[in-house]
């Protein structure tokens, strides 16, 4: 509903907006992307069950797992999983559904997505993994999560910061207490 409301506004701003509206345009049109990313579960298992893609991407990669990580649309997301969509598919950045629900605060989701996605540590084009993410964005009870899930604490990113440096740039004296102490184990 929210993407119909952007889309009918920004019409209204004229012709610099085509390239923009141009890019949603598979996002407009594939109703598995729509029904995940407004969290639409009884839609989405109607589609499913007619046997509906799961695999198919925005201009930018993103399948509807991933924009339903994005928006931390749990029911959504269980009915993808019911029906055994793929999780180990990322996007153009390499960032993964695991990535994006980390970095926005959707425990739920993450727990959801660690029973699927085996792959806690997978790296996107920046060598940065969900946990970083997570660290980042001051998300420290997924933070926690991810750990106890076996993330790996130690990891550094291309350009050689590690979780510890990601969590003093955070300045969250908890994060980097919680990180500090799973070094410590």
């Amino acid at each position: 509903m929210w993407l119909r409301i952007l889309i009918m506004i920004l019409s209204f701003l004229g012709s610099s907006t085509e390239v923009l509206l141009a890019g949603t345009e598979i996002f407009q049109e594939d109703p598995v992307i729509v029904a995940t990313y407004e969290n639409r579960p009884n839609e989405l298992r109607d589609l499913m069950v007619r046997r509906a893609s799961t695999s198919r991407t925005d201009q930018d990669g993103k399948t509807a797992l991933i924009w339903g990580a994005i928006q931390g649309s749990y029911a959504a997301i269980e009915v993808l999983i019911e029906f055994k969509t793929r999780a180990d598919i990322t996007d153009v950045l390499g960032n993964s559904a695991l990535y994006y629900a980390s970095g926005n605060g959707h425990f739920d989701v993450v727990e959801l997505l660690l029973e699927v996605d085996k792959l806690i540590d997978r790296e996107n084009l920046d060598g940065r993994t969900a946990l970083m993410n997570a660290v980042e964005k001051n998300q420290t009870e997924i933070v926690l999560l991810l750990i106890e899930h076996g993330a790996n604490i130690e990891h550094t990113d291309f350009t050689g910061r590690s979780v510890l440096d990601v969590a003093k740039n955070s300045r969250s004296r908890r994060l980097v207490k919680v990180i500090e102490e799973a070094y410590a184990n």
